[in-house]
């Protein structure tokens, strides 16, 4: 369920800490520990957050959206515990419409990584789920023109619309069917 600034300020307890705060405290507690189950935990309530529109600036003033990001670069180099990807994907996806933080997606080459994600994790269906419709999303946002330019991408893309999974085929045919249609209006 969305919230409302008047609903935050009531489920805020007297004394506690307000939800700009408690954001900045989680981002910086993934920093501050290298427990990868507390960085799970961490990831996990970040995205969960991400869910929500109204906690979207906060995110953006804590940088979360940068953490989700890194975390999906050092994937894509390396490996990477698995839930802390799936925390990634979905928080960045949860994000993505946001404006600013497509923008910064695009900006700091993350239809690319998005892609080489893709690639890496072809066999997890939450983490192919969830970029599928971050792409989804992003395509939106008229950046059709740069996924197309990914050579590799489209025949994954169609690979992928084939799979036995009916989330994973009907996501992958929307991406696909998005990408296409942007370039007939070009």
């Amino acid at each position: 369920m969305f919230s409302t600034h008047e609903r935050l300020k009531r489920r805020t307890p007297e004394g506690g800490i307000n939800r700009r705060t408690y954001l900045r405290l989680l981002v910086d507690e993934y920093y501050e520990t290298s427990n990868v189950e507390a960085q799970q935990q961490v990831t996990a309530n970040l995205a969960n957050f991400a869910y929500d529109p109204i906690n979207w600036p906060f995110l953006l003033e804590a940088k979360a959206h940068e953490l989700f990001y890194e975390i999906i670069q050092q994937s894509t180099q390396g490996v990477l515990d698995r839930l802390l990807v799936l925390h990634a994907i979905v928080g960045l996806t949860n994000i993505s419409l946001d404006p600013d933080t497509a923008e910064y997606i695009v900006r700091s080459n993350g239809l690319h990584r998005l892609a080489e994600l893709l690639k890496k994790h072809d066999t997890n269906c939450e983490i192919v789920c969830n970029v599928l419709t971050c792409f989804a999303f992003l395509i939106n946002d008229d950046r059709a023109q740069v996924l197309r330019k990914d050579n590799s991408l489209l025949p994954l893309l169609e690979q992928l619309r084939q799979d036995k999974n009916p989330r994973i085929a009907n996501l992958a045919t929307v991406v696909l069917e998005d990408i296409k249609s942007k370039q007939c209006n070009e």
